[in-house]
């Protein structure tokens, strides 16, 4: 392991999602550049437990049912201060940010931003004193930042994704009905409540096709009730979420990956269809996808229905076009969005911001502060010794 550098990752939660799915992969990218890492969380929960335990990556919870905020800060802090990073990321959550406030000098504080519902100009300013660079994971995230804290350094840096090993893209097809895929989970943000009026304009366009959707979440009764007839047609299939090493042999056996998202940061389900030859039709949302997607390897239209219909209709009418950008999209990431590229470039700003971190004094103890930003209400909860005394015993209670 490179001891030179030792990089924490702290999420407010380590929740079924992007985020997560993020910390994994930038976690296993760091091994795979010989960067030691860790990763703590807020939470007790950690649905990829078996994926980051095969990885070989540490995580350390905090059982959120049992622990006051303070205590699980304070828990929290003791480990890190023993894995003793050169650096320490702040991936989500409000309560990963306010940890950074007790991290001590010599340490590189990183915050990310991954979307606008992360509110990146309130984030950035509250917390500006206690963050060295802030990483943004699409280039339109970088002037919310500069808005709200010119003086930190802020840097766009591209998501990246495991490659599985001898991965085989997906087969070509020349005459069969196109074959759609959205994966995630389905909630009203991911753009679900378009796919039945896409449905609806590819029947009126006469174009064949079938549409996996596959993912879990409160939409999938609308869709089931929106899309009854093409389920029992066969042209529409709603599958669950699978073991991600199983992910890759399900997408590829795809054509076109579909976004209609309301928000995106950097979507991983983007660049993991792309890797499989899939040809991605996504909105125009600031997003990475504006920074991946290009003429030759998918499209980015407005968010309209008619629109979707008009590009399946072009790959459906010219197989060749379809072939060209699947190969296009593939060598997009596999030239530049793998996990060993994005760890590289978090390892650089990292050591950018602190070249020469060590010997770093780690204090034995913290005083947990009021939350930044918090109500008169919850300064007093957290500030005062009763209440925090009341507050464990009703835990306890619980």
């Amino acid at each position: 392991m490179n001891e030179r550098q030792r990089i924490a990752i702290v999420s407010g939660g380590l929740q079924f999602g992007g985020s997560t799915t993020f910390a994994l992969q930038l976690a296993s990218g760091f091994r795979k550049i010989d960067v030691s890492c860790a990763v703590f969380s807020f939470t007790i929960q950690n649905p990829f437990a078996e994926e980051f335990a095969a990885a070989g990556i540490p995580v350390y919870t905090s059982n959120e049912s049992a622990l006051i905020f303070e205590d699980r800060l304070a828990n929290l802090y003791r480990q890190i201060s023993t894995f003793n990073p050169t650096a320490i990321i702040a991936n989500i959550g409000g309560e990963a940010f306010e940890l950074l406030r007790y991290i001590p000098e010599g340490v590189a504080r990183i915050g990310m931003i991954h979307d606008l519902a992360m509110k990146p100009q309130q984030t950035v300013r509250y917390y500006s004193e206690a963050l060295d660079g802030v990483a943004v994971v699409n280039s339109h995230l970088v002037r919310e930042v500069e808005m709200a804290a010119s003086g930190v350094p802020c840097r766009f840096i591209p998501h990246g994704i495991p490659l599985p090993l001898n991965a085989i893209p997906r087969d070509p097809n020349p005459v069969d009905p196109l074959r759609l895929i959205f994966f995630g989970r389905l909630v009203e943000g991911k753009g679900t409540r378009l796919f039945p009026s896409i449905v609806s304009e590819l029947h009126r366009r006469k174009i064949p096709f079938q549409w996996t959707i596959h993912g879990e979440g409160p939409e999938e009764s609308f869709l089931r009730q929106r899309l009854a007839a093409e389920i029992n047609a066969g042209e529409v299939t709603l599958s669950s979420q699978v073991h991600r090493d199983k992910l890759y042999s399900i997408i590829r056996q795809h054509d076109v990956f579909i976004m209609a998202s309301e928000i995106e940061g950097g979507p991983l389900t983007l660049l993991e269809a792309m890797s499989a030859g899939l040809v991605p039709i996504c909105n125009d949302i600031p997003s990475l996808a504006l920074d991946v997607v290009a003429g030759e390897n998918g499209f980015i239209i407005p968010k309209d229905p008619e629109k979707y219909a008009q590009c399946l209709a072009q790959l459906h009418q010219n197989r060749s076009l379809l072939e060209r950008m699947s190969v296009a999209a593939r060598k997009t990431i596999t030239d530049n969005f793998t996990v060993e590229a994005m760890a590289r470039r978090y390892s650089d700003f990292a050591l950018s911001l602190r070249p020469n971190a060590k010997n770093v004094s780690w204090p034995e103890r913290i005083r947990p502060r009021p939350i930044l930003g918090s109500s008169v209400t919850v300064r007093l909860a957290h500030s005062l010794g009763v209440l925090r005394s009341a507050r464990r015993l009703l835990k306890r209670v619980r």
